[in-house]
């Protein structure tokens, strides 16, 4: 098995044409090792959104590769595209993306559902309880607080023991305490579970719970910092300008 369990090698979008055409990627090299929770960062523009859709098989690449645990998934078709992201990439929103009608229980069952598989009711039940919503199970997700929806979100992420967790803005509407929590669950899939986290964020303080943050200006990598704190992130976002004449 690769120790790198999400890598993109030159990896380009481009939208639009001619004058109207946007680079939103060019050319990014990433490797994320097992185990490991890396925080994307960068101003508004900076592709962050892009290379998780990239990396997610939820957009094509205009250029150069993705590859999952070693695996070069590229060019792999909308059904086969769509199986991976189903059984081998888990993916939190921002917005929750919770079917309304369904309990938290079958939302976190859904992706095996989805797979024509019954879910495990155990793995269901024990990672609700491990999102601390063990009680709630049978609940809707509009009897939810944000924060317990977007926790429910985490464990539909994880059911499928996926390779990659890919997480956009994940604490980005709520409030602090739920958010410390929210990141407290993903910083515990990484050192409990074994998972590698890749989370596009814009808050120091979230960014501050990675091993790792990888700077994105202009859809290109202009630095990183192991080992972030809260106030090295604020003070390497307001410095920006400075790692893109450095590349």
């Amino acid at each position: 098995m690769s120790p790198i369990a999400l890598e993109v090698q030159d990896l380009t979008r481009t939208y639009g044409a001619g004058a109207a055409e946007v680079t939103a990627l060019a050319g990014v090299d990433l490797a994320f090792r097992r185990g490991t929770f890396t925080a994307v960062m960068g101003p508004s523009g900076s592709g962050k959104s892009t290379f998780l859709s990239c990396a997610a098989g939820l957009e094509r690449p205009t250029g150069g590769r993705v590859l999952i645990g070693g695996e070069d998934v590229t060019d792999w078709d909308e059904e086969r595209r769509t199986r991976l992201r189903r059984e081998r990439i888990g993916f939190v929103f921002q917005g929750f993306h919770l079917l309304p009608y369904l309990s938290a229980a079958q939302n976190v069952g859904l992706p095996s559902r989805l797979a024509g598989r019954r879910p495990d009711r155990a793995r269901v039940r024990a990672l609700l309880d491990r999102v601390g919503l063990a009680a709630r199970a049978h609940h809707l997700p509009g009897s939810l607080s944000g924060g317990q929806q977007q926790r429910v979100a985490i464990a539909r992420a994880l059911v499928t023991d996926p390779e990659v967790v890919l997480a956009d803005e994940p604490t980005g509407a709520l409030d602090s305490a739920t958010a410390r929590q929210v990141l407290g669950l993903l910083r515990g899939s990484v050192t409990d579970l074994g998972q590698t986290v890749v989370m596009v964020t814009h808050d120091p303080v979230a960014a501050s719970y990675a091993d790792e943050v990888v700077f994105l200006v202009d859809g290109r990598v202009a630095g990183r910092m192991a080992q972030p704190t809260a106030d090295a992130v604020a003070g390497q976002l307001a410095h920006l300008d400075q790692l893109v004449v450095a590349r």
